[in-house]
């Protein structure tokens, strides 16, 4: 079998994200930490012979060659510390830590121990991701100035058994540390570094933060527009870059979450069809307009990056610097917010 590895936490990203890119990238998942009955039965029902533990302690005593951290913001820190000091590679779902200072104390204890470690920014290879990176290179659009890229849906009514929604983001929960950490990512990996300019970051309907705008100043020369929300009633495209020569738009998600969502367990080496999870993208001059082919998105690719990583001693697919610079940033929107 494959490399060996542990999940911590069953919900939805150890579920419906994790899991299914590590068996397409070869890991075999042989722990699974959960604490409630439902996410045991899950966890059983999906890997059978797998061995479920009730605790990280438990799941460190197996003999594990990756520890995914999956569990809730708040014990991100918590966790990968205790991985770090077992010794044992590990990936942590995004956010690393609450904030700047947790993620560096993950990291300085991972180079102190000689632990391979990085964070799980999947969105790089989505579809929408590949796409734009494609359209840049080939000059598609000309010069790009000005990227609006956006997260937005229509939920009026906070949901009473998401702690996302419920917690402050002090506490992990809240859009900011959520899908403003994927878009400050993409638009760091697409543009490079730069300077946040502007954050609006607001509580609309009482509980955790759930409408935020970030404005990035990049040093290459573009403007990204930054928006997630839970409350807009008329969702945005998911991205819309301006060029020089024309714009590229790119309306929806690609469909890996959603077919993931619906319990996908692949074999290694296999994926979804890439007809399936190419999104449409389409360039736009003015009156005109025409389709541009979309890259299909690859989810798997972050896993095989670790698995290369961890076989040849190459890098890890994000990096110390970028990683902590998504959370320099965060912490940035967070305090100079012109919304309370």
């Amino acid at each position: 079998m494959g490399m060996k590895v542990g999940i911590v936490g069953y919900g939805l990203a150890g579920r419906y994200f994790h899991a299914p890119t590590l068996t397409s990238a070869g890991f075999e998942v042989s722990t699974i930490c959960a604490r409630s009955i439902q996410r045991k039965a899950d966890a059983h029902a999906d890997f059978p012979n797998a061995v479920l533990v009730n605790s990280i302690e438990e799941l460190l005593d197996e003999d594990l060659d990756l520890v995914v951290i999956a569990s809730t913001n708040e014990v991100h820190a918590q966790h990968a510390l205790q991985a770090i000091n077992a010794g044992v590679p590990t990936v942590v779902d995004k956010p690393m830590g609450l904030n700047y200072q947790q993620s560096s104390e993950i990291f300085d204890a991972a180079d102190s121990a000689s632990v391979p470690i990085t964070v799980f920014f999947n969105r790089l290879w989505d579809s929408d991701a590949l796409t734009l990176k494609h359209a840049v290179t080939v000059g598609a659009i000309g010069k790009p100035f000005r990227l609006d890229s956006r997260y937005e849906r229509f939920r009026p009514d906070i949901n009473p058994n998401s702690w996302r929604e419920q917690n402050s983001s002090q506490d992990g929960g809240g859009l900011l540390l959520d899908l403003q950490s994927h878009l400050v990512s993409t638009a760091l990996d697409w543009f490079g570094d730069g300077d946040l300019v502007y954050s609006a970051v607001r509580s609309v309907r009482g509980a955790a933060d759930d409408d935020v705008v970030l404005v990035l100043k990049h040093h290459s020369g573009v403007d990204s527009y930054l928006s997630t929300s839970s409350i807009v009633g008329a969702p945005g495209p998911r991205i819309r870059l301006n060029g020089d020569q024309g714009t590229l738009v790119v309306t929806d998600l690609d469909h890996q979450e959603s077919f993931m969502r619906k319990g996908l367990i692949p074999k290694p080496g296999e994926w979804i069809a890439s007809n399936d999870i190419s999104s449409e993208a389409r360039i736009w001059k003015g009156d005109s307009s025409y389709n541009f082919p979309g890259v299909a998105g690859n989810y798997p690719q972050f896993y095989r990056l670790v698995r290369q990583a961890l076989e040849t001693g190459s890098a890890m697919p994000i990096s110390k610097d970028f990683a902590l610079r998504v959370a320099e940033i965060i912490d940035q929107a967070r305090a100079m917010s012109v919304r309370d």
